[in-house]
């Protein structure tokens, strides 16, 4: 066998070579994992299984029998890389927990209850299986493929999913995923850290390191919120909506991108990312409130009468009630001109009244439509 390929104990490949079992019986299957990050090639020397040419784990054979797999179950720190398990009945079994069982490739199996935590299932292909309960706390599902899979019950705390795709999957209320991803939680204890971090490594390669993490932790979320919506779950797809929107925020601050991090910011507490219209409303009646006690301690408003021409300007010697009867008219006043209602009863007096009556003015017109947008995506959210 040609490269610089070692046994099933770990190792390091060059190249990925295809051989015939060896003459003592041996396996010989060799699997390239150079685009697995710390992963060398490993080449299979366990003995043949039947007249298949091939180990247990490498034979491409449907129903393998399950006592037989068990029995030869690998220790931790061995490696199933490139197994396949086609029409296999698994279910119950920790076996495979803790294991490294990189690009392996599950077909029409039953991993019902299986624990399968701790697991390194990178690249791993699974299509039609019944994972209904299966534990996958902790394992490292990164660049996996679920097609047609089964996961209602499902228990994906700390999983690693970054790149994972959901095709046609299964999840309910049931399916457990944890409050946060896997990466969001390293990033908020790196936050914790990270003046030690600083001194201990250059601060460039922590950035990147932090960068990768932001990265994968917002992949996650999207993926995550499509799977939710495509299975009728919509207060779980608007949850990581809102999680998805949080990383993108707190990366912005730690970056210094504040013109980025400070528009976040504004979206978030107006609009609560464009979901909550409370929200919008309470910024509404906000904006309304402060144009209304700033009118009176600018050069006022004015409303004219059959009589006199009162002005309304907030100045000690009025007393206490007829400045509160002048705050009550520039409120009334404000809140015609965020709807942009038009009276025309009253009129901000020179300058800087005016200035402010037309800012607020536009801020009412944002928020109207702000309002008929969030109201709009949670009728679609609602369906």
């Amino acid at each position: 066998m040609s490269g610089d390929v070692q046994s099933a104990s770990g190792g390091v490949a060059e190249s990925s070579v295809e051989r015939e079992p060896s003459s003592d019986g041996r396996c010989g299957h060799v699997h390239e994992a150079s685009a697995v990050s710390n992963l060398g090639g490993v080449c299979c020397w366990r003995p043949v299984w039947g007249d298949t040419g091939q180990c247990i784990w490498h034979a491409d054979v449907a129903q393998k029998p399950t006592r037989k797999l068990q029995t030869a179950a690998p220790e931790i720190g061995e490696r199933l890389d490139g197994a396949i398990f086609r029409d296999v009945e698994l279910s119950g079994g920790d076996w495979l927990a803790g294991k490294t069982i990189t690009d392996a490739r599950f077909v029409n199996c039953n991993l019902e209850n299986t624990d399968l935590s701790g697991a390194d299932l990178r690249y791993s292909h699974f299509e039609g299986v019944d994972a209904q309960g299966v534990d996958l706390r902790g394992a490292n599902l990164e660049h996996g493929e679920f097609h047609r899979t089964d996961l209602r019950s499902a228990d994906l705390c700390g999983a690693r999913l970054h790149y994972a795709v959901f095709d046609n999957a299964r999840i309910d209320e049931s399916t457990t995923l944890g409050r946060n991803v896997v990466y969001e939680e390293e990033l908020l204890e790196g936050a914790e850290d990270g003046r030690i971090a600083t001194f201990r490594r250059r601060r460039a390669d922590r950035d990147k390191d932090r960068l990768s993490r932001y990265e994968a932790a917002h992949w996650t979320y999207n993926e995550l919120q499509r799977l939710a919506e495509e299975n009728g779950l919509t207060e779980q797809s608007r949850n990581y909506y809102m999680k998805r929107k949080s990383v993108r925020r707190r990366e912005a601050w730690e970056f210094r991108s504040y013109p980025k991090a400070v528009a976040k910011e504004a979206w978030r507490w107006t609009t609560g990312y464009g979901s909550n219209p409370w929200r919008v409303i309470a910024t509404s009646a906000v904006v309304i409130l402060l144009c209304g006690l700033l009118y009176p301690l600018t050069s006022g408003v004015m409303e004219p009468t059959a009589e006199v021409t009162m002005v309304y300007k907030l100045s000690p010697s009025n007393g206490l009630y007829l400045n509160a009867i002048y705050v009550l008219k520039s409120i009334y006043f404000s809140v015609v001109t965020f709807a942009t209602l038009g009276y025309g009863d009253m009129q901000p007096v020179h300058g800087w009244a005016r200035a402010l009556s037309a800012t607020e003015a536009l801020l009412g017109q944002l928020l109207m439509a702000l309002l008929v947008f969030v109201l709009t995506r949670n009728v679609t959210w609602s369906e």
